[in-house]
């Protein structure tokens, strides 16, 4: 039960980083827009993709392997030989 807690506990501190990145986001989008200067429309827009960012999951190198074998293959043939 302590293990299913602590579990729930790092996915709930997770959410809320997520949740702190799209809001993070949402106020550089909210300053692009307000601004007439487009240098600073622009960096308000890059700030605000770089939060998006953020907010994707990311992939480690195993994941990577297993979606590029699963949707490429390995174009590896079987070998009878034995070791």
């Amino acid at each position: 039960m302590r293990l299913f807690a602590l579990l729930s506990f790092e996915k709930d501190k997770a959410m809320n980083k997520f949740d702190e990145f799209r809001a993070n986001a949402t106020e550089c989008q909210r300053m692009a827009e307000a601004t007439q200067n487009p240098a600073d429309k622009r960096r308000w827009l890059q700030m605000a993709e770089s939060w998006q960012r953020m907010i994707k999951p990311r992939q480690n190198a195993g994941q990577r392997f297993d979606a590029v074998e699963r949707d490429h293959g390995t174009h590896q043939t079987k070998s009878d030989a034995s070791h």
